[in-house]
């Protein structure tokens, strides 16, 4: 008992220490300091809009008032630095590339023109990575030669996000070239330029001053004609950012993607357009880059301390709930309160899963000396894998060794037909959600069948019948869930079409046979699963619905278990890839579908089997005058068709081999 005990204190002792001084450099550790500091900016909130900086915005309006395509005319672009400078701009900064000839003649020239007359145009360029044989070189992309020389400086318009993609810091040079934001504040202020605290060579966090559509912004349209839609003076000294600020500017500018995910994206989910990063860069600088960034070891010792404190609460699972949220709300305080009034950040985001860690550890000991192992076992399977499975373990605990046992089971696969190309389409935010919304919908049918859902496959489902609780109609149930998948494509098609996607359909391939049930994988990571030929073939099933042009395919041995419970008709008798054997195949008809049109194709069926390709043509003709759409009939004509013009090797025995999966 010693022994055990001053284990678990060393352990207790080295979890902490571990997860302060090595976990942070780890990016999972980073991530959840990146993720504090993102907290810090929500709670902040917004602030005021910087009186000295003002966006130009290319959105919607402008491009419905000017009504010219992507790119515009640089005439315009000119029109614009004219306007600006007379109404005492301090600095222009394009947020755009000027990097090809304009098409329209004399464009460029006029364009240089007003960049010259102006003497305060900042232009933007941008490093890019191209491939060269087996290496990547970086590339700055600078403006036009006519256009650069002329300008006031070139900038890079780059942003260098954190390890998760982020935005937070800002930068004076990239690859010792000006950032936009920087470049627009010396051109402003030149030699009043603002002192800093930091190094020009170093990052600095943005004082962002909230989400997206915080800084003062004006349309593009607006600005051309500053008389008739603006305030007087409304651009006299001030610092002028002009870029793309509009989600149907972006799709209009030929998909160019223009915004980015700041310290807000994570609750709003909505990106920050470059331009007004900039924007809020540059008035950062003009602040001095206040925001201190403040990670020392000293703080990693005193939340080790801290830590090591829930030590003395193991017994008193109350007393330790209490420190440990009264030690996560102070230390909370503290570090907001530093950040709003001091623009100090310090990341507390690991110190704190190191408190919370070791008082986790301190409660779950605890627990465990408290508790039977039986109750320990089924509350920690509870949240991971299905209740029947728990029983299961619960009733005979050696299920939790590798191995497993033959049965008879039903295996159920199930797959979204042009899936792959549909996601192409998608942004990820909605293809998850388009994704998740089926697939909850789908699993909801698989368990109220007393299914077991073996796991995802990307969007494809597969599910098991009869396991790991036995039950006699586990084929019965499997074309029942299969039905039942079927019509809520119709609830699940609603949303995918209101959400501008085709609603989706799916094959289904069901199979009943042999297989092994059981723990499956390493000594320490397994799942409950099937394997075996079996499982294969339901795989197989579930393919051929592409080629047969119907949505559920049973094997033989599953119709002859639920035949007398659903509709079906024989499709075919084929040899799948990986069998040699051939395999009854048979259609589980979904919908009300004419037995008469049933009857009519298996005597088409019949004469194709017996090489009577002729009168089968004749019969899957007929079908297809009285239901156009019933693509079996379509399938069997054009196989006729082949047959007949074509001579085969072999005895024909109405067997037709798949040469795909």
């Amino acid at each position: 008992m010693f022994k055990k005990k001053y284990i678990l204190t060393i352990i207790g002792i080295l979890l902490p220490t571990l997860i302060l001084f090595f976990f942070p450099a780890t990016r999972l550790g980073n991530n959840i300091n990146l993720w504090w500091d993102d907290f810090l900016y929500y709670l902040r909130g917004e602030k005021s809009s910087p009186k000295e900086i003002i966006v130009v915005a290319i959105d919607e309006p402008s491009f419905q008032e000017i009504g010219l395509q992507w790119p515009w005319p640089r005439s315009l672009h000119a029109q614009l630095i004219d306007r600006l400078k007379k109404n005492g701009a301090k600095s222009i900064a394009f947020d755009i590339l000027f990097v090809e000839h304009s098409k329209y003649p004399g464009d460029d020239d006029i364009f240089a023109a007003s960049i010259k007359n102006a003497g305060n145009v900042v232009l933007g360029a941008n490093i890019t990575q191209i491939k060269r044989n087996n290496y990547t070189q970086m590339m700055l992309v600078k403006p036009l030669e006519k256009l650069s020389k002329y300008a006031a400086t070139i900038a890079l318009v780059n942003f260098a996000p954190d390890i998760d993609g982020i935005i937070r810091h800002g930068r004076f040079l990239i690859n010792n070239t000006p950032t936009l934001s920087y470049a627009a504040v010396s051109v402003a202020l030149k030699e009043n330029f603002p002192k800093q605290n930091h190094d020009i060579n170093e990052p600095f966090l943005i004082d962002f001053r909230g989400p997206s559509g915080n800084i003062k912004t004006v349309s593009y349209y607006q600005a051309l004609e500053p008389d008739k839609y603006l305030p007087e003076n409304i651009f006299r000294d001030k610092i002028v950012f002009v870029g793309l600020a509009s989600d149907a500017a972006v799709e209009v500018s030929k998909g160019a993607i223009d915004a980015f995910p700041t310290p807000f994206f994570r609750l709003s989910r909505k990106a920050m357009f470059g331009v007004e990063i900039h924007a809020n860069t540059a008035f950062t600088i003009l602040e001095g880059t206040p925001l201190t960034e403040y990670n020392t070891y000293l703080i990693f010792f005193i939340f080790l301390f801290l830590s090591l404190i829930t030590m003395k609460f193991k017994n008193n699972p109350q007393i330790l709930s209490i420190y440990t949220l009264a030690s996560t709300v102070l230390s909370t305080i503290i570090s907001v309160m530093l950040f709003i009034n001091n623009k100090i950040m310090i990341s507390l985001g690991v110190p704190l899963t190191a408190v919370i860690t070791s008082s986790s550890y301190w409660g779950i000991t605890g627990f465990i000396s408290t508790y039977k192992d039986k109750k320990m076992i089924k509350d920690a399977f509870d949240k991971y894998v299905n209740p029947s499975v728990v029983e299961e373990v619960l009733k005979k605990p050696d299920l939790l060794k590798l191995g497993g046992e033959k049965r008879v089971l039903t295996v159920l696969f199930s797959d979204i037909r042009g899936f792959t190309t549909l996601s192409e389409k998608l942004e990820p935010e909605k293809l998850v959600y388009l994704l998740n919304e089926y697939l909850s919908k789908m699993t909801d049918k698989v368990f109220i069948n007393d299914g077991l859902l073996d796991k995802f496959i990307g969007d494809a489902v597969m599910a098991i019948f009869g396991a790991p609780l036995p039950n006699e109609k586990h084929a019965e149930l499997a074309c029942k869930t299969a039905v039942e998948m079927i019509n809520a494509l119709d609830e699940v098609g609603k949303i995918w079409i209101a959400n501008n996607m085709p609603a989706p359909k799916i094959g289904i391939g069901i199979n009943t046979g042999n297989m092994v049930v059981g723990n499956m994988g390493s000594f320490d990571r397994f799942d409950y699963t099937v394997i075996g030929d079996e499982v294969n073939l339901a795989s197989r099933l579930e393919g051929l619905t592409k080629e047969y042009g119907v949505e559920i395919i049973v094997s033989e041995s599953t119709y002859n278990r639920a035949k007398d419970k659903f509709l079906f008709r024989e499709l075919d008798l084929v040899k799948v890839k990986g069998k040699l054997k051939p395999v009854k195949i048979f259609e589980l008809i979904p919908y009300n579908l004419n037995e008469k049109i049933i009857k009519k194709f298996l005597e088409g069926l019949f004469l194709y089997r017996e090489g009577n390709w002729s009168e089968a043509k004749k019969i899957f003709m007929d079908i297809i005058k009285e239901k156009e759409d019933d693509n079996p009939s379509k399938l069997f004509l054009s196989r006729c068709e082949i047959l007949l013009n074509s001579k085969l090797d072999e005895k024909w025995e109405g067997v037709w081999t798949m040469k795909t999966k």
